[in-house]
C-alpha cells in the first residue's frame, strides 16, 4: 500500500508539472486562463506535499515554501481578471449608474489586467521563469521516488488538516469575516486536494468528502473574490461619485450574503464531524496498516 501510495504522489506531480510546462507556453490560451490553471497545480503540489512533512530531508519543506511563493506572485494579476468578471456581472444587471462610467470602469479594470500581465508574464518573462523552477523542482523528484510517506504520515497529514479547518469553522460561526473566511479556504483546499488524491484508499467515504469540499471551497473561494472587488472600488480611485459605490459596494455584499446562505448548510454538514470523530474514522480505513 505505501509503495503504490508513494507512486501514485510521484506521477501526481509529474501530470501537474506537466500541465504547468504546457501552461507556460501554450500560445492557444489566453495568458489569464494559464495564470489559473498554474496556480491550480502549485496549490495542488503544496497540498500533496504535505504527505513528506515528517520526512527528514528538507525538500518537501523547501519546495512546499517556493509554491507558495509563485503562487502569491501571480495572484494580482488573477484577482484583476475576476475583478472584471464581477464588475461586468454587478453592471449587467439594472444598477442606475451611467452607461458612460460602466464602459469607462470596464476599460480601467482591463487596462490594470493588461498592465500586470505585460510586466509581471510577458515583458518580465514570468512564464520562463516558472518553467525553469518546474524543471528545477522535476529533476529532484528522485528524491522522494524511494523514500515514499508511511502509512502513519498519511494518517497524521489528513488528521491535521481537517483539525486546523474545524478551528477556523469555529471562527467563522462566532464571527463571520472576509479575511477568517480566506482562512477557512485555504485549508480547507489543502484537505480537499489531499482526500481527492487519497481517495482510491476508501472511495465512498473519500469521495463523499472530497466533492463536499469541492462545492465548498468554490462558494468561499466567491466570497473572497467578492471582497477583493469590494476592496478594488474603494482604494483604485474609479470616476463614481460616493452614492455609486454605495450601490456597487452593496451589490456586491448582497451577492455575498447570497452565497454563504448557501455556504453556510454545507459548511455545517461538512463538519457534522468533530476532530475526534474525524480521527476514529481515519483509524478504522488505516487500522489494518498502522
Amino acid at each position: 500500500m505505501v509503495q503504490d501510495a508513494g507512486n501514485r504522489l510521484i506521477s501526481a506531480f509529474g501530470k501537474q508539472t506537466e500541465k504547468i510546462i504546457y501552461f507556460c507556453a501554450a500560445e492557444n490560451v489566453s495568458p489569464n486562463l494559464a495564470v489559473h490553471e498554474i496556480r491550480k497545480s502549485f496549490k495542488r503540489i503544496r497540498a500533496l506535499l504535505k504527505f513528506y512533512d515528517e520526512n527528514p530531508e528538507e525538500f518537501s519543506q523547501m519546495y512546499g515554501q517556493q509554491f507558495s511563493e509563485w503562487g502569491r506572485f501571480l495572484a494580482p494579476v488573477r484577482e484583476s481578471f475576476v475583478n472584471i468578471q464581477i464588475f461586468e456581472r454587478l453592471a449587467a444587471g439594472d444598477i442606475l449608474i451611467p452607461e458612460r462610467k460602466l464602459r469607462a470602469t470596464r476599460e480601467l479594470l482591463l487596462e490594470k489586467n493588461r498592465m500586470l500581465l505585460e510586466r509581471e508574464l510577458i515583458n518580465g518573462n514570468g512564464f520562463s521563469v516558472i518553467r525553469a523552477r518546474i524543471d528545477d523542482f522535476e529533476q529532484r523528484l528522485d528524491l522522494l521516488e524511494n523514500n515514499w510517506p508511511s502509512v502513519k504520515q498519511f494518517y497524521m497529514q489528513l488528521t491535521v488538516s481537517f483539525s486546523d479547518g474545524y478551528q477556523i469553522y469555529g471562527q467563522v460561526l462566532l464571527e463571520p469575516d472576509a479575511k477568517i473566511n480566506h482562512s477557512l479556504r485555504k485549508k480547507l483546499k489543502r484537505l480537499w486536494y489531499q482526500l481527492d488524491f487519497i481517495k482510491f484508499m476508501h472511495p465512498r467515504y473519500f469521495k463523499l468528502k472530497s466533492d463536499q469540499l469541492n462545492k465548498i471551497t468554490e462558494q468561499l473561494g466567491e466570497d473572497h473574490d467578492l471582497f477583493v472587488f469590494q476592496n478594488e472600488l474603494k482604494t483604485s480611485g474609479y470616476d463614481f461619485t460616493s452614492d455609486e459605490l454605495i450601490i456597487l459596494e452593496n451589490q456586491a455584499e448582497h451577492q455575498r450574503e447570497l452565497n454563504m446562505l448557501k455556504l453556510t448548510p454545507r459548511l455545517k454538514q461538512f463538519f457534522n464531524e468533530t476532530p475526534e470523530m474525524f480521527n476514529q474514522k481515519m483509524d478504522k480505513i488505516f487500522k489494518i496498516q498502522l
